[in-house]
């Protein structure tokens, strides 16, 4: 039981070491908790459905950040035994478990606004739905610029989806005080109910918004857990390494590559000079792996080598293709 309160403990700190990959996440976590807590029953109280829809992404962004804080205290975790390729599928598995959280709200704030079509209720205090949303912006703004920067700087995948999350909560909050401030002005011209329907209108537009990063890094994150290979754009690039060391080698046979978290896991074929020892087998996959680590500081490199059949030589000479030049 010691050793299970020390590490809680321990976990704890992390939350708020400045220093830790944990530590924007957290203060993300407590953000969306302020602006959910406030936004929800204030669009209910003032009859803004895309006030209170805000108020639930928001909420659901709370879920998102003790997800991503969970897969990122257990991703950050070196590989073992157990687990040879590390633990960064966890971060996988809370993204799409994010994905379908915010569906699953989604469906249900449609059939709200749809309801409220037909018998639509007035938004009563503008003023105060303007003052909340502003405020909100300024929060967001600052969240996503410092989250953009703990994501460059831990290279997480986890990072960039909370990142583009903050990104899309920001376009979601100026539609927001767009609706916000196109309603004000019909309420004053006595178009109410016209200002109902933009309202519920605009509700449906901000789940559109919302739920973009989520099937784009939905799909990312379902495509790492079925082990997909690496996109086109790096399967060119290392290609492109191996062109850039061609003469240090007699053939390429195949690359492999897969991703866990941050992690990207490299594997080369190729077919080296019968007679190299093991210490020029080992220079040459230094110098590839040196090449692969400039553009993808995160991978994992390993190179198998295969000694050539000798069909180089003929009769007493020697044509091999790497010693040759």
């Amino acid at each position: 039981m010691t050793r299970f309160y020390l590490a809680v403990i321990r976990s704890t700190k992390a939350w708020f070491n400045p220093k830790s990959p944990i530590f924007i996440p957290v203060l993300s976590m407590i953000m969306c908790i302020l602006i959910a807590v406030a936004g929800i029953p204030l669009g209910s109280v003032q009859n803004s459905l895309a006030v209170e829809t805000n108020g639930f992404i928001a909420a659901i962004d709370v879920v998102n950040a003790i997800l991503l804080i969970t897969a990122i205290n257990r991703s950050i975790r070196r590989a073992d035994f157990n687990f040879n390729y590390g633990y960064g599928k966890y971060e996988s598995l809370a993204i799409l478990a994010s994905a379908m959280l915010l569906t699953i709200v989604s469906g249900y704030i449609l059939v709200k606004s749809f309801q409220s079509l037909d018998n639509p209720t007035y938004v009563s205090n503008y003023w105060l739905l303007g003052g909340f949303s502003f405020i909100s912006l300024v929060m967001m703004v600052s969240m996503h610029h410092q989250q953009e920067i703990n994501a460059g700087k831990f290279n997480l995948p986890m990072l960039h989806y909370d990142a583009d999350l903050w990104k899309a909560d920001i376009f979601t909050e100026i539609g927001v005080m767009t609706n916000i401030i196109i309603g004000g002005a019909l309420h004053y011209y006595g178009e109410q109910t016209f200002a109902k329907f933009i309202d519920s209108f605009t509700a449906i537009g901000l789940l559109v918004i919302a739920l973009r990063p989520c099937f784009k890094h939905g799909k990312e994150a379902f495509n790492q857990l079925l082990d997909r290979t690496l996109s086109e754009d790096i399967q060119m690039e290392l290609l492109g390494v191996i062109a850039e060391n061609i003469d240090e080698f007699c053939e390429f046979k195949s690359i492999h590559t897969r991703q866990s978290g941050k992690d990207l896991f490299i594997e080369m074929d190729l077919v080296m000079p019968f007679d190299y020892t093991l210490e020029e087998n080992y220079k040459v996959e230094n110098k590839i792996r040196e090449s692969v680590s400039v553009k993808y500081p995160t991978s994992i490199f390993r190179l198998y080598a295969t000694p050539c059949p000798r069909d180089c030589i003929k009769g007493d000479q020697c044509f091999c293709p790497v010693k040759s030049k």
